[in-house]
Protein backbone atom coordinates (compact mmCIF):
# COMPACT_ATOMS: atom_id res chain seq x y z
CA UNK A 1 0.00 0.00 0.00
CA UNK A 2 1.51 3.27 -1.05
CA UNK A 3 1.96 5.77 1.82
CA UNK A 4 -0.47 8.49 2.43
CA UNK A 5 0.38 11.80 1.31
CA UNK A 6 0.93 14.40 4.24
CA UNK A 7 0.63 18.29 3.43
CA UNK A 8 1.76 21.03 6.10
CA UNK A 9 -1.22 23.16 6.44
CA UNK A 10 -0.26 26.98 7.44
CA UNK A 11 -2.57 28.82 10.10
CA UNK A 12 -4.89 30.95 8.02
CA UNK A 13 -8.48 32.42 9.21
CA UNK A 14 -9.84 34.21 6.19
CA UNK A 15 -13.27 34.42 6.43
CA UNK A 16 -16.25 33.80 8.47
CA UNK A 17 -19.91 32.71 7.01
CA UNK A 18 -22.80 32.23 8.70
CA UNK A 19 -26.70 31.93 7.56
CA UNK A 20 -29.53 31.82 10.10
CA UNK A 21 -31.70 28.22 10.17
CA UNK A 22 -35.08 29.44 9.35
CA UNK A 23 -36.66 26.17 9.23
CA UNK A 24 -35.66 23.72 12.40
CA UNK A 25 -38.30 20.86 10.70
CA UNK A 26 -36.69 21.00 7.07
CA UNK A 27 -33.03 22.27 8.20
CA UNK A 28 -33.00 25.15 6.14
CA UNK A 29 -30.98 28.49 6.04
CA UNK A 30 -31.63 31.87 4.98
CA UNK A 31 -28.98 33.48 2.24
CA UNK A 32 -25.18 33.21 3.41
CA UNK A 33 -23.19 36.54 4.85
CA UNK A 34 -19.77 37.22 5.55
CA UNK A 35 -17.65 38.42 8.29
CA UNK A 36 -14.24 39.43 6.36
CA UNK A 37 -11.83 40.22 9.69
CA UNK A 38 -11.54 36.81 12.00
CA UNK A 39 -9.29 36.98 14.77
CA UNK A 40 -9.50 33.16 15.58
CA UNK A 41 -11.99 30.31 15.87
CA UNK A 42 -11.65 27.30 17.88
CA UNK A 43 -13.20 24.31 17.76
CA UNK A 44 -13.60 21.40 20.81
CA UNK A 45 -15.10 17.97 19.60
CA UNK A 46 -17.23 16.81 22.64
CA UNK A 47 -17.38 13.09 23.02
CA UNK A 48 -19.46 11.08 25.88
CA UNK A 49 -17.68 7.52 26.51
CA UNK A 50 -18.27 3.89 28.10
CA UNK A 51 -16.22 1.33 29.37
CA UNK A 52 -17.38 -2.07 29.68
CA UNK A 53 -15.34 -4.23 32.50
CA UNK A 54 -15.76 -8.22 32.81
CA UNK A 55 -13.87 -10.96 33.75
CA UNK A 56 -11.47 -8.28 35.21
CA UNK A 57 -10.39 -6.40 32.35
CA UNK A 58 -12.34 -4.04 29.65
CA UNK A 59 -14.02 -5.70 26.69
CA UNK A 60 -15.81 -3.42 25.02
CA UNK A 61 -15.28 0.52 24.95
CA UNK A 62 -17.82 2.97 23.13
CA UNK A 63 -16.85 6.66 21.85
CA UNK A 64 -19.21 9.08 20.38
CA UNK A 65 -18.91 12.71 19.12
CA UNK A 66 -21.90 14.86 20.31
CA UNK A 67 -21.23 18.19 20.11
CA UNK A 68 -18.10 20.85 19.09
CA UNK A 69 -17.76 23.83 21.45
CA UNK A 70 -16.93 26.75 19.32
CA UNK A 71 -15.01 30.08 20.48
CA UNK A 72 -13.97 32.71 18.62
CA UNK A 73 -12.96 36.25 18.24
CA UNK A 74 -13.62 39.19 15.46
CA UNK A 75 -12.26 42.49 14.79
CA UNK A 76 -15.84 43.43 14.92
CA UNK A 77 -19.85 42.18 15.29
CA UNK A 78 -22.07 44.83 13.22
CA UNK A 79 -25.64 45.48 15.12
CA UNK A 80 -27.33 43.33 11.97
CA UNK A 81 -25.23 40.59 12.97
CA UNK A 82 -25.75 40.50 16.84
CA UNK A 83 -29.12 40.50 15.92
CA UNK A 84 -29.04 37.52 13.64
CA UNK A 85 -26.69 35.75 16.28
CA UNK A 86 -28.17 36.40 19.32
CA UNK A 87 -31.38 36.97 18.67
CA UNK A 88 -32.01 40.34 19.33
CA UNK A 89 -34.25 42.92 17.91
CA UNK A 90 -33.17 46.14 15.70
CA UNK A 91 -35.12 49.38 16.90
CA UNK A 92 -36.35 51.99 13.97
CA UNK A 93 -33.67 53.77 13.99
CA UNK A 94 -31.30 50.64 13.91
CA UNK A 95 -30.48 50.37 17.30
CA UNK A 96 -29.54 47.19 19.25
CA UNK A 97 -32.30 45.97 21.87
CA UNK A 98 -31.14 43.66 23.53
CA UNK A 99 -33.91 41.69 25.80
CA UNK A 100 -34.23 38.96 28.58
CA UNK A 101 -36.62 37.29 26.31
CA UNK A 102 -34.14 37.18 23.02
CA UNK A 103 -33.73 33.55 21.63
CA UNK A 104 -30.27 32.60 19.87
CA UNK A 105 -31.19 31.46 16.46
CA UNK A 106 -29.57 28.56 15.28
CA UNK A 107 -26.74 29.19 12.79
CA UNK A 108 -24.71 27.83 9.93
CA UNK A 109 -21.21 29.04 10.71
CA UNK A 110 -18.27 28.28 7.98
CA UNK A 111 -14.88 29.40 7.73
CA UNK A 112 -11.94 29.09 5.40
CA UNK A 113 -8.46 28.12 6.84
CA UNK A 114 -5.82 27.90 4.51
CA UNK A 115 -6.88 25.17 2.11
CA UNK A 116 -9.88 24.17 4.40
CA UNK A 117 -13.05 24.88 3.64
CA UNK A 118 -15.81 24.05 6.24
CA UNK A 119 -19.06 24.28 7.40
CA UNK A 120 -21.00 23.18 11.27
CA UNK A 121 -24.68 23.24 10.15
CA UNK A 122 -26.24 23.69 13.50
CA UNK A 123 -24.85 26.28 15.66
CA UNK A 124 -25.92 28.57 18.34
CA UNK A 125 -23.56 31.17 19.83
CA UNK A 126 -23.48 33.91 23.28
CA UNK A 127 -21.76 36.87 23.34
CA UNK A 128 -18.75 37.00 25.62
CA UNK A 129 -17.24 39.84 28.31
CA UNK A 130 -17.44 42.84 26.50
CA UNK A 131 -14.73 44.88 28.45
CA UNK A 132 -13.90 48.91 28.20
CA UNK A 133 -11.29 51.02 29.12
CA UNK A 134 -10.46 54.82 28.55
CA UNK A 135 -7.93 55.41 25.75
CA UNK A 136 -4.48 56.23 27.71
CA UNK A 137 -2.11 58.95 26.19
CA UNK A 138 0.52 57.22 24.29
CA UNK A 139 -0.95 54.27 23.65
CA UNK A 140 -3.21 52.33 20.79
CA UNK A 141 -5.46 49.56 22.05
CA UNK A 142 -7.25 47.59 19.89
CA UNK A 143 -11.07 46.08 20.70
CA UNK A 144 -12.12 42.67 19.66
CA UNK A 145 -15.59 40.92 19.76
CA UNK A 146 -15.69 37.41 21.35
CA UNK A 147 -19.01 34.50 20.81
CA UNK A 148 -18.59 31.34 22.23
CA UNK A 149 -21.34 28.42 21.48
CA UNK A 150 -22.08 25.21 20.53
CA UNK A 151 -22.69 23.51 17.36
CA UNK A 152 -25.06 20.18 17.95
CA UNK A 153 -26.13 17.25 15.05
CA UNK A 154 -28.52 17.72 12.10
CA UNK A 155 -31.35 15.00 12.48
CA UNK A 156 -29.56 12.62 10.29
CA UNK A 157 -26.29 13.24 12.73
CA UNK A 158 -23.97 15.25 10.21
CA UNK A 159 -22.62 17.71 12.22
CA UNK A 160 -19.33 19.27 10.41
CA UNK A 161 -18.25 19.45 6.62
CA UNK A 162 -14.84 20.19 5.28
CA UNK A 163 -13.61 20.02 2.04
CA UNK A 164 -9.77 20.68 1.56
CA UNK A 165 -9.04 22.06 -1.90
CA UNK A 166 -5.59 20.78 -1.72
CA UNK A 167 -6.66 17.61 -2.53
CA UNK A 168 -6.92 15.50 -5.05
CA UNK A 169 -10.45 15.84 -7.92
CA UNK A 170 -11.58 18.63 -5.81
CA UNK A 171 -13.04 21.23 -7.74
CA UNK A 172 -14.50 23.68 -5.05
CA UNK A 173 -13.05 26.66 -4.17
CA UNK A 174 -14.13 29.32 -1.22
CA UNK A 175 -16.73 30.93 -3.78
CA UNK A 176 -19.01 27.85 -4.56
CA UNK A 177 -18.32 25.96 -1.50
CA UNK A 178 -19.64 29.52 0.77
CA UNK A 179 -22.41 30.39 -1.90
CA UNK A 180 -25.10 28.34 -0.04
CA UNK A 181 -25.16 26.63 2.87
CA UNK A 182 -23.20 22.98 1.54
CA UNK A 183 -24.51 19.88 2.76
CA UNK A 184 -22.41 17.09 1.84
CA UNK A 185 -23.73 14.42 -1.46
CA UNK A 186 -23.18 11.16 -1.14
CA UNK A 187 -23.81 8.68 -4.05
CA UNK A 188 -25.81 5.21 -2.96
CA UNK A 189 -23.63 2.16 -3.78
CA UNK A 190 -25.37 0.58 -7.18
Amino acid sequence: MPPIQEKVQKMSLKRLHYAVMTDEETETHSTVKTLTMPIELTLTPNFSEAQFDAGDQVVANEVQLDTITIAGQVADLPTEVQADWYGHKLSDDKGLIMNVNDKPNYLAIGFESGSKLVWLYKAKFKPTEDANSTKKKGEITFKQQGFNGEAIPLKDGTLKYTIRTDDADINETATTFFATVKKPTITPAP
